[in-house]
């Protein structure tokens, strides 16, 4: 049905979900995927652009109650503003950041179910895993300045901000002792921690139907501990054989170990830190670790 856009407002107002017929381009780069549940911020922002009317449908009815899918932003929120990147973080990146979590993080349910469970499951993981998606959005908002003439591909940062958010999804699957162990003590010989991507990719592929993941989503949770010398896993790739929004998540993730001392035997500086992975340029994107060093700088 095509509805302009004050009737699209006063639909979502009114608690119904709407989603577009098709996916919406903009400079030839998906702005918002067909099946994203429409947000007021949408409507806002294809306004602005120009949109009068558009194509949309009713979505499906929710699977988890309002309220837990309130808490879990909330929750998202008050770790990210805990967090000594965002603490120290200036004003006006501040702001572009919360911006953009604020626009995209309207959690869809299969999301919002999955991080129920990591949280339930374990505190640790959860925090972890949020953590990893601030950084990870961080790193990747900065690669696209770099490489795209200053577009953003807003899409591109929701399938890296959700990739993240579900990486280690995996280990709800495994004992607790496991999936807790500080990344220095856990023993990547045990055949079933390297299973981890693997089982959290299936977890997302049994009900890849309902959920909608995109294949960039899935990649990340797949890939995210390849490394560039194939001496990753759960496949052993190499290169550009690995997705790079699983690149970057996979520098992210062992860039937030190394930030909570779950590596290094004792707390390093900023630029122990950045030493510890300029050594380690061949088991990621050299590129990547440019960046992320570029962008975390105002931590030393």
């Amino acid at each position: 049905m095509e509805l302009t856009m004050d009737q699209i407002k006063l639909i979502i107002e009114q608690g119904r979900k709407l989603s577009l017929t098709k996916d919406f381009y903009h400079n030839s780069i998906i702005l918002i995927g067909k099946e994203k549940i429409l947000s007021i911020q949408d409507i806002e922002r294809l306004s602005s652009l120009g949109k009068l009317k558009l194509e949309v449908k009713e979505a499906e009815e929710s699977i988890i109650p309002i309220q837990i899918k309130k808490t879990i932003l909330e929750q998202i929120l008050s770790l990210f503003s805990d967090h000594q990147y965002y603490q120290k973080m200036n004003g006006s990146k501040k702001k572009e950041i919360s911006k953009i979590i604020n626009n995209i993080f309207i959690p869809s349910d299969y999301l919002s179910y999955a991080l129920h469970h990591i949280h339930h499951f374990s505190k640790k993981i959860y925090t972890h895993s949020i953590h990893v998606a601030l950084i990870s959005l961080t790193v990747d908002l900065a690669w696209q300045k770099r490489h795209n003439q200053g577009l953003i591909d807003g899409m591109k940062l929701e399938h890296i901000f959700y990739g993240a958010l579900l990486h280690d999804l995996g280990y709800l699957t495994l004992p607790k002792d496991l999936s807790e162990t500080k990344r220095k003590n856990k023993d990547f010989k045990n055949t079933k921690l390297k299973e981890h991507p693997t089982l959290g990719y299936e977890l997302l592929m049994r009900d890849k139907m309902k959920h909608k993941y995109s294949n960039d989503i899935l990649n990340i949770v797949l890939q995210h501990e390849e490394r560039n010398n194939s001496t990753g896993f759960p496949m052993g790739l190499n290169g550009n054989q690995i997705d790079l929004n699983a690149q970057i998540v996979g520098l992210c993730n062992e860039f937030e170990h190394l930030l909570n001392n779950e590596i290094t035997d004792q707390q390093k500086t900023f630029y122990d830190l950045t030493g510890y992975l300029i050594a380690r340029k061949q088991f990621f994107n050299p590129e990547c670790i440019t960046v992320l060093i570029e962008e975390f700088r105002h931590l030393s």
